[in-house]
């Protein structure tokens, strides 16, 4: 019995013993802070597991033990909420710190610029460059119906409203996340002022952003944007068709830098050669100064538009004032009496590219 008896106090004491060294030793793991000169960057794999993620943050010698990082992990209950993505993690981090840094998702963000008159698929094509997401999952999901909360209205895409701007997005971000950021933006920047004054002038908000795109594709120069404007006001009131270049581009699925004949000839939904009125969606996404322009035109006569290739263009009333101005500025010889329609039904007598709504009224 005393030996017995000897033995269990011994292994008593022994356990004592290793409960009170794992605990020192926990003590330790829990007060021992990372790098205390620089940041640590560190990738956390999309699904990873717990044990995964302990093993590369042992790696990357943000903790000492990934055993005891695991054993915290678990009693903190947040071993299944560590979130993937790109960390820079600050100089002297301790655990406990590390795992809500990893268990709120503060990852990286990086800035991505997105430039005004940007098509969807363009932006799309940046996100995917960025390594924000997939160019292919954003494109399609901007370009399904989505009804635009701040103006109660059915878009058939978002082409229009990915308000452009500088963002701060992390890695590998869903795209449902990125258009909602960037719908937001552009909900914020599209004010209820706004959507009064579209009211004022006889247009729903969609018909407002089309015609801002096209003022976004045709001016270089924000000056001239509520003057580009004033023409297609003009020749919306007149009847005419608005005959720009970028609506004829924007259905070309390879465009080569000229526009031909037969491009203009082209049934296309937005080809606003062939059809009178806005095309049924917008070609881009507009800034704030071209929706501004869409909503306030300058007040003018002009009916037509002739860039001077220095980024400036020459206004005229008159065919006859507009055909000078193409013979001056673009060397092409100006429209005659005589000369046959285009397809179009239009004066053939046109310019391409920046200033286009450039030909005989039909």
């Amino acid at each position: 019995m005393k030996f017995i008896r000897k033995l269990s106090l011994t292994v008593v004491i022994l356990v004592l013993c290793a409960v009170f060294a794992v605990g020192f030793n926990f003590f330790i793991f829990l007060y021992t802070p990372s790098s205390p000169t620089q940041s640590i960057y560190v990738e956390i794999p999309r699904a990873a597991s717990f044990r995964k993620i302990s093993h590369i943050l042992q790696e990357k010698h943000l903790i000492t033990n990934r055993w005891f990082f695991l054993l915290l992990g678990r009693y903190k209950r947040l071993t299944s909420r560590l979130q993937s993505g790109e960390y820079l993690i600050p100089p002297n981090t301790r655990p406990l710190r590390l795992l809500s840094i990893l268990s709120t998702g503060k990852v990286l963000l990086h800035p991505v610029t997105i430039p005004e008159g940007l098509t969807a698929k363009d932006i799309a094509d940046i996100l995917e460059s960025k390594s924000v997401c997939s160019a292919y999952k954003f494109y399609n999901l901007a370009m399904c119906p989505h009804r635009i909360v701040c103006l109660a209205e059915q878009f058939r895409n978002l082409e229009g409203v990915l308000f452009p701007d500088t963002y701060l997005f992390p890695k590998n971000y869903p795209p449902a996340m990125v258009i909602h950021k960037m719908v937001k933006r552009f909900c914020k920047i599209y004010t209820p002022k706004m959507r009064k004054r579209a009211k004022e002038i006889g247009m729903t908000d969609r018909e407002v952003i089309t015609l801002a795109s096209m003022i976004e594709k045709e001016a270089l120069l924000k000056r001239e944007m509520p003057i580009i404007s004033s023409v297609f006001h003009n020749r919306l009131k007149k009847g005419m068709r608005l005959q720009s270049d970028p609506t004829v581009i924007y259905d070309l699925p390879y465009f080569t830098g000229k526009l031909k004949k037969e491009d203009l000839r082209r049934p296309t939904p937005h080809n606003t050669y062939r059809f009178k009125g806005l095309p049924p969606d917008p070609i881009c996404n507009p800034g704030r100064a071209a929706i501004l322009a869409a909503l306030y035109p300058a007040k003018t006569d002009y009916l037509y538009f002739v860039a001077r290739n220095d980024g400036t263009h020459v206004f005229s009333k008159t065919l006859d004032q507009h055909n000078i101005a193409v013979l001056l500025y673009q060397r092409q010889p100006p429209a005659t009496p005589n000369q046959k329609e285009s397809p179009t039904g239009e004066n053939p007598g046109r310019v391409s590219p920046s200033g286009s709504p450039l030909t005989h009224p039909h």
